[in-house]
Formats: structure tokens, C-alpha cells, sequence
């Protein structure tokens, strides 16, 4: 076989699997965006999504996500651990551990900065 037709070959699948790799990772942060905004962003405000901050983020003020300095100190673990136990005022968040993970890859990936 001709060489550049097997480098042609391998580099034409890699592509394939590349770009079904950013599909099934854009799903993921579809859907922890939708579980984000369903269960964090009352409280969560994050500026430049044209709502208005709640009541309860003008009284506590909670993290902002899309603040840079919100990041300092926080992983994957901690934000995993704050759903699933609450800190301070914020309670516990019953979602399950594939809910969580979306959540984490939505806000690592599209809110951190």
C-alpha cells in the first residue's frame, strides 16, 4: 500500500474521532448548562446573561462563576462536594453523580476564566 494513502487513512480518522469527541462534549455542557441554570443560577448569578440577580444573591452573595477570582482555590472535588453537601446557606442539591459531573464540565469549561 502506498504510504501516503495509509497517513491520508489515519489522519481522515483521527478527524472522525476528534469531531465525535467535541459532539459528545458539547452535549455534556448542553446539558450541564441546562442543569446549571436550572438549580444553580437563581443564586448563582452570572454577569452578562442579561437577568437580573436575585434577592437571595443581593443578600449573600454567593460565588459569581464568571468572575475570575471565584476560581481561586476550587476544583473539580470541591464544587462535587458543595452539591452534594451544601456550605453556609446553600443546601445540599440531590442530583445524581452523572448530573454533578455535567454541572463540573459546564462550569470548568464555559465559566471558568
Amino acid at each position: 500500500m502506498n504510504k501516503s494513502f495509509i497517513i491520508g487513512t489515519a489522519l481522515l480518522i483521527f478527524g472522525i474521532l476528534l469531531n465525535f469527541t467535541a459532539i459528545v462534549k458539547s452535549d455534556e455542557y448542553s446539558s450541564g448548562e441546562t442543569l446549571f441554570k436550572k438549580n444553580c443560577q437563581f443564586c448563582h448569578h452570572i454577569k452578562g446573561d442579561d437577568n437580573y440577580p436575585s434577592a437571595y444573591y443581593l443578600q449573600f452573595r454567593p460565588k459569581d462563576f464568571s468572575d475570575h477570582d471565584s476560581w481561586k482555590g476550587l476544583d473539580e472535588q470541591k464544587i462535587t462536594h458543595v452539591i452534594q453537601k451544601g456550605k453556609r446557606v446553600m443546601p445540599a442539591i440531590n442530583l445524581t453523580p452523572d448530573e454533578i459531573k455535567a454541572i463540573n464540565d459546564y462550569m470548568t469549561h464555559k465559566l471558568k476564566r
